[in-house]
């Protein structure tokens, strides 16, 4: 479970910026808390954060997607010479020049570890991984580039340490070169990353892909019906066929892909897509109609895309992370989706959601405690504010949709009406 992350000198957060899913001190709903075996640590299942366009929402989200990129990929595909592509605070120029931070505090299988690492557009600048057995720091190992002796690791971190020591480079982390290499005790860490940290992707083709490939799991395919099944959408099943992709479209890929062998290669060994059909309860009893994928409303398109990554956090007790979780769906879907995650029975092994959206009619539902709602708010520099709810110290009787639309925490838009508009369309003179 995802405890707290931190991150600074990223796209438009400029400052050290910290979200929090510890518990607060609060007598709201006390059955969406979850009690772990950490001292004065109650973890919460769901987090939304609310804030107007281009505040800073997405950032948050996009920090997490940077750095489990930087887990994965940095010791693998990144270029030996080719520095670190982060995306540091544009609008100061000493701040652009200055590290980028980013870390995590997790808890797994009862443990607490906290990972975390600063970087320029050149090099890792310095990586940390502490362990916290029994509530007792454990320094596991640190990166100090400005030191003699660059790494020091603890004698509790058995493994071939200096030998992926010395095969990470300047520019990529050590805990990417010990996934690479097979680090038994550092492997947990890195499946986090990989496993339990699912970042829903943009790209809907994408999202339609994911869903279709759980889909071929009975297990997994029974759930996403489920989810499908209860929007009311009138949607009995879900037929997937593989269908030949035509020769011109074969045609326009090779060219596309020219300069990429593998996916050359994936697409010579597969020269088929999958067609989605779902079936519709007709009026006779027992008769099903198919309805392509394709002429399905954006909002049935937008659920089934959400739905394989759902069922894959809820499966494996990640942390599944949705930008937007209103576009497209009806309030009472997003609404059920926060339901699924806080309920204890629905949620066995614990998953947690993060969302960000604009939609004030879950601030109303009651489905949120006030230590989930969090805001994002651009001060006078440009720069992105995070921040709780608690900060205000909301009454628990509070309307907070209304509070929020009238500005009480901040974090909506300041509209400046034209000086047309406001003079009749005019130019002002009479």
């Amino acid at each position: 479970m995802l405890i707290r992350f931190r991150l600074e000198n990223h796209r438009s957060i400029r400052d050290e910026q910290e979200l929090s899913f510890v518990a607060a001190s609060l007598n709201d709903s006390p059955e969406r808390v979850l009690h772990t075996n950490l001292p004065s640590v109650d973890l919460l299942r769901v987090i939304g954060i609310y804030g107007a366009n281009a505040s800073g929402k997405s950032t948050v989200l996009d920090g997490l997607r940077f750095m489990q990129s930087a887990v994965i990929d940095s010791q693998r595909t990144w270029e030996p010479e080719g520095g670190i592509p982060r995306k540091p605070f544009l609008l100061d120029k000493t701040k652009s020049s200055e590290p980028s931070l980013f870390e995590v505090d997790i808890l797994l299988d009862g443990i607490r570890y906290t990972y975390g690492f600063s970087i320029d557009s050149k090099i890792v600048i310095e990586e940390w991984l502490y362990a916290y057995p029994q509530g007792r720091k454990q320094e596991w190992f640190t990166r100090d580039a400005s030191e003699k002796k660059v790494f020091k690791f603890s004698r509790l971190l058995t493994g071939a340490n200096k030998s992926i020591e010395a095969l990470t480079r300047p520019n990529s982390l050590f805990l990417s070169a010990a996934a690479q290499n097979n680090h038994k005790m550092l492997r947990p860490i890195f499946k986090w990353f990989t496993s339990a940290l699912i970042l829903g992707e943009i790209d809907k083709n994408v999202r339609q892909h994911h869903t279709v490939k759980m889909l071929e799991k009975s297990k997994f395919r029974t759930a996403i019906l489920e989810i499908i099944q209860g929007a009311d959408l009138g949607i009995s099943n879900i037929n997937v066929q593989a269908v030949e992709i035509p020769e011109l479209s074969k045609k326009m890929l090779n060219v596309l892909f020219a300069e990429s062998p593998d996916m050359l290669d994936k697409l010579n060994k597969d020269s088929t897509i999958p067609q989605i059909w779902l079936l519709h309860q007709a009026k006779e009893p027992g008769n099903e109609i198919p309805i392509p994928f394709s002429d399905e409303s954006r909002g049935t398109e937008a659920l089934f895309e959400l739905a394989g990554y759902i069922v894959e956090a809820l499966e494996s007790g990640g942390v599944l992370c949705v930008d937007e979780l209103d576009t497209s769906l009806h309030p009472l879907l997003a609404l059920e989706i926060i339901k699924i995650f806080n309920d204890r029975k629905r949620n066995p092994h614990n998953a947690q959601l993060l969302f960000n959206t604009h939609d004030t009619n879950i601030l109303e539902s009651g489905e949120l405690r006030r230590d989930q709602i969090w805001f994002t708010e651009k001060d006078s520099s440009g720069a992105t504010c995070l921040y709780p709810l608690t900060d205000y110290k909301a009454r628990k009787e509070e309307n907070l949709k209304r509070g929020y639309l009238q500005g009480r925490y901040g974090a909506v838009p300041y509209i400046q009406t034209p000086a047309k508009l406001v003079n009749g369309g005019g130019d002002g003179k009479s």
